[in-house]
């Protein structure tokens, strides 16, 4: 099973390749990544959700940030994403999914249908910004990945 980033994380998968090069190697130095990086997720979209892949290729959430738009619209840990304003997720599906996240911005209204245990759940969220202290995560793991030199300052 494949662990991804929360979302919207979903979005994160979604927006990543537009901040790295060949098999998720950034194009350019540590610096430029830094500040492409910091300049997406000050302004990205999130909902605030974890997930795996199961066996079958369905993305379930397996956790719901606590205060987020996931939390508040209702999401819960178990649910199989199924559509997001009417785009289906699916393996056949992602070029059609990451236009739709691309137009997403903090305040974003979007319906998303769930199933869960055996029953289809339409769930309404707006979509809010990464809390800070998650997008400084999100940040010093993709650079002690992909720029293990590269010494961050802490504030």
């Amino acid at each position: 099973m494949k662990r991804a980033f929360a979302l919207l994380v979903v979005m994160l998968v979604l927006a990543m390749p537009a901040m790295a090069g060949e098999k998720g190697k950034c194009a350019g130095n540590a610096e430029d990544c830094l500040k492409k990086m910091q300049a997406k997720y000050s302004t990205m979209a999130w909902l605030g959700i974890g997930y795996d892949t199961d066996e079958d290729g369905h993305w379930v959430v397996d956790k719901v940030y606590q205060g987020s738009p996931a939390e508040k619209a209702g999401f819960q840990k178990g649910d199989i994403l199924l559509a997001v304003n009417g785009v289906k997720y699916s393996k056949d599906n992602k070029q059609q999914l990451k236009e739709t996240y691309a137009k997403f911005e903090p305040g974003t209204e979007t319906t998303y249908w769930v199933k869960r245990q055996g029953e289809k759940v339409e769930l309404e969220a707006t979509l809010g910004s990464v809390p800070e202290d998650l997008q400084k995560q999100w940040i010093a793991e993709h650079m002690q990945q992909h720029h293990p030199d590269y010494q961050m300052a802490s504030k």
